[in-house]
């Protein structure tokens, strides 16, 4: 009877055990943010969140697990989270990555915030308070652990953009109050910022994975080790601070049994066995804590170094898909005329490998456009007989740099000249040259060979030592300095140089008593020598002959030196067009 109350009791004590293992249901948020689109990735909040994430479900909960989340899957990950939470015992909220505090109201944000106005609060960041508010109405017990206080540039734009109110834009988050049971865990004290860290994990979460669930240990006394070892990581700079309204012991793992002595190798290879494949190396180091000599001890290190060796790999990939991801950038902006692109790339990497080479081109193109917002104008000037008429683009180059005046000083010293296009230039240069007598015919800004050698026979006749025979500014103001003739007048067929002119050539008259026929003929003839001398269009030689208008119209005339007279015409901006009369 006794054997039978003894078996009744222990029955009893296996099902009340059971009931109380089924009634503890732990439920975990766990998100973690660091490939932001719109500011530097951070670089540890994606490795916090998937260590946490093992460190939980080794605790007995059952994780939702989110990483890199815009809002659109931040969103749904809460909802899924939602969902879980009924009737759980314990509700936990991990977070890591970028938050801030507006007017006391702390948010977190997604991977694809911008924050450029206020307004952006509404729709483009998840405040605290609503996943706060959703897990005390459904679970009695409630953790809250925020990694999000570090520098955040996002909250930089949010300032910027708000002006006068930008006070309302603290550092890090705000103190933030609980319901009953709650405990609300930050990285570090309100409005201060916490730091990224130099491993895998910040100091915070760190410090988290090691004493979390320590055996027998309240939440409590687990926060109080993990303050310390933080104080101790950043040798005083950071303090994590909590909230909490818990109104009982929360112990997320019960002290383990005794070890004996002789540990039981069925033990010792089930625990091998649930950590054998883990990627995390907390799981070998305490298998190793617990059986230094164990079976499987050589294999646990070597998995440790294998996994390290693997995480610094990983970070080196990591680093060169930063730094290749920051060469296209570069590459694709480094031609760029517009300052907007490279503030663009000071603001996404403001440490980066060119960031002084930006800020460079920032200010060397805020000059240029400084220059050109100055834009010379090319003088007016009076024609040859003080008339002031629309001439011929041509005309309007040629008058730019006449006259010289009587002091000398060269036109390009006092008069402000625009910037010529390769046409305007050569167009300069021939009219110079027309002249000055080295006559290149129609200026037509046509820079060919009969230009060239017009530019050759100036360059020989006035001793000038020219570089090359095409156009440039220095042959321009070299051509412009001149103030009268300087190559040689050269007459056509049939004609000869009289004070400085090209007259025909007359033929002595036949005084030994020639018929009138011959004298008509020999006439006729002169006549028609003089006339093959003359061009087939007097334009070109119309600005070097004095000529006179006619009254009340925009005609001029002038005899040229073939003997034949000319009419030339000016409409508006129209070049001037002559012709034989």
């Amino acid at each position: 009877m006794t054997t039978i109350f003894r078996f009744f009791l222990l029955f009893i004590a296996i099902l009340t055990s059971a009931d109380i293992a089924q009634a503890e249901r732990r439920v975990a948020l766990v998100v973690g943010n660091s490939g932001y689109q719109h500011v530097a990735t951070l670089k540890n909040p994606f490795n916090d969140a998937r260590d946490m994430v093992q460190k939980l479900q080794g605790l007995e909960f059952e994780v939702v697990e989110g990483l890199d989340l815009d809002l659109s899957n931040l969103r749904l990950k809460i909802k899924e989270f939602v969902s879980k939470l009924d009737k759980a015992d314990i509700a936990l909220f991990y977070y890591a990555g970028h938050g801030l505090q507006v007017n006391g109201v702390n948010y977190l944000l997604p991977t694809d915030a911008q924050l450029n106005s206020q307004l952006d609060l509404e729709f483009e960041v998840v405040p605290i308070n609503l996943i706060l508010r959703t897990m005390e109405q459904s679970s009695q017990t409630n953790l809250v652990f925020l990694d999000a206080c570090r520098d955040n540039p996002l909250a930089q734009n949010l300032a910027r953009s708000m002006g006068t109110r930008s006070a309302a834009v603290g550092r890090g988050l705000a103190k933030t109050s609980s319901g009953i049971g709650t405990l609300i865990s930050f990285a570090t004290q309100p409005g201060n910022v916490a730091l990224d860290g130099e491993g895998d994990n910040s100091p915070f979460t760190s410090a988290l994975l090691k004493h979390l669930g320590t055996p027998g240990q309240d939440i409590t006394r687990n926060l109080i080790a993990v303050r310390r070892d933080v104080l101790e990581a950043t040798k005083g700079q950071q303090v994590p601070w909590e909230n909490s309204s818990l109104t009982g012991e929360v112990v997320l793992r019960t002290k383990a049994a005794p070890v004996s002595n002789e540990p039981s190798p069925e033990i010792e290879l089930a625990y091998w066995d649930s950590i054998k494949t883990s990627a995390s190396i907390a799981y070998f180091e305490n298998y190793l804590i617990r059986y230094p000599e164990g079976q499987f001890a050589d294999i646990a290190k070597l998995r440790i170094d294998e996994i390290k060796g693997r995480l610094k790999t990983r970070e080196q990939e990591e680093r060169q898909r930063r730094v290749a991801t920051e060469l296209a950038y570069w590459q694709t902006i480094q031609n760029a005329t517009q300052p907007e692109l490279f503030e663009s790339y000071l603001n996404r990497y403001p440490d980066g490998s060119y960031a002084e080479l930006a800020r460079l081109k920032i200010d060397l193109l805020e000059k240029k456009a400084a220059q050109d917002a100055v834009k010379p104008q090319i003088l007016d000037s009076k024609s040859e007989d003080g008339l002031q008429n629309p001439v011929e683009p041509s005309q309007e180059l040629e008058v730019a740099g006449l006259p010289i005046p009587a002091t000398g000083e060269p036109a390009s010293e006092r008069e402000t000249v625009r910037t010529l296009t390769e046409k305007e230039l050569a167009t300069a240069v021939q009219t110079e040259l027309n002249r000055i007598g080295c006559s290149v015919g129609k200026v037509d800004g046509a820079w060919g060979n009969k230009s060239r050698g017009a530019l050759k026979v100036y360059a020989r006749e006035s001793g000038a030592d020219l570089a090359s025979l095409d156009p440039s500014v220095e042959v321009l103001n070299q051509l412009r300095k001149s103030s009268g003739r300087v190559c040689p007048l050269t007459c056509g067929r049939n004609q000869e140089l009289k004070n400085g002119k090209c007259v025909a050539v007359k033929k002595p008259t036949n005084n030994s008593g020639s018929s009138g026929t011959s004298k008509s003929k020999s006439q006729s003839g002169s006549t028609a020598q003089t006339s093959r001398a003359c061009p087939s269009d007097p334009t070109a030689d119309s600005y070097r002959y004095s000529s006179r208008r006619s009254p009340g119209t925009n005609s001029r005339s002038f005899t040229h030196p073939c003997g034949r007279k000319a009419i030339c015409r000016a409409q508006g901006n129209l070049p001037r067009k002559c012709f034989w009369n």
